[in-house]
């Protein structure tokens, strides 16, 4: 009973640990998309880029953290948030991998990006909508945190929010919200580290 009380405490601080560097390096992110946009310095994507891909690498490792939690209380749901959580996670690392070797071989991505670069996006941001969402819900019906499905749901209005935008005014824009709905997103990160570490239940 100590070893499994001992796992469950690593367990438990793994998971409040990833949502702590996806809300940090998020907020990272944010500032210097404010800095792009409101500066004469010539930063390359790149510089947010690389905060936003580990910001969001570790959120995805954060559900599949909570996915042994609701998979006894929500196993369809749980399954359903892990599938949609690892084809974001490809279709991040995917993205990853070209923006990095378009910087090394390339000199930099080109402004507008490659279609190629929009279409993972788009891959990677409904494939997290889908995951959250599926995960809240489990949370929600098994009433076992109620707090945390409500927190999981921010990135869900916020992706919902550049999807719908996006649809109306093209994709292009409505992934070039993210300067506002990062800065929502990572603060409901931290807020699921604190709560996910608070809570001696989850």
């Amino acid at each position: 009973m100590a070893e499994t009380n001992l796992e469950r405490g690593k367990f438990k601080q793994w998971h409040s640990i990833m949502f702590f560097v996806a809300g940090g390096f998020l907020a990272i992110n944010v500032i210097v998309l404010w800095v792009r946009l409101l500066s004469d310095l010539q930063l390359s994507i790149l510089w947010a880029a690389i905060p936003g891909i580990i910001a969001f690498a570790a959120s995805v490792i954060g559900l599949l953290k909570l996915y042994p939690r609701i998979s006894l209380e929500a196993p369809w749901l749980s399954r359903g948030g892990a599938g949609f959580a690892l084809t974001a996670s490809v279709a991040l690392c995917a993205a990853a991998i070209w923006i990095l070797g378009a910087s090394v071989f390339a000199g930099g991505i080109s402004e507008p990006p490659p279609k190629g670069i929009i279409a993972l996006a788009g891959i990677f941001i409904l494939s997290m909508v889908v995951a959250f969402i599926f995960n809240a819900v489990a949370f929600l019906i098994s009433r076992t945190s109620r707090s945390i499905g409500y927190l999981l749901l921010v990135p869900v209005a916020s992706w919902g929010a550049m999807l719908v935008i996006g649809i109306i005014k093209g994709i292009e824009t409505g992934i070039s919200l993210d300067i506002y709905t990062n800065g929502v997103i990572a603060a409901a990160f931290l807020s699921l580290g604190f709560l996910l570490r608070k809570n001696k239940g989850t």
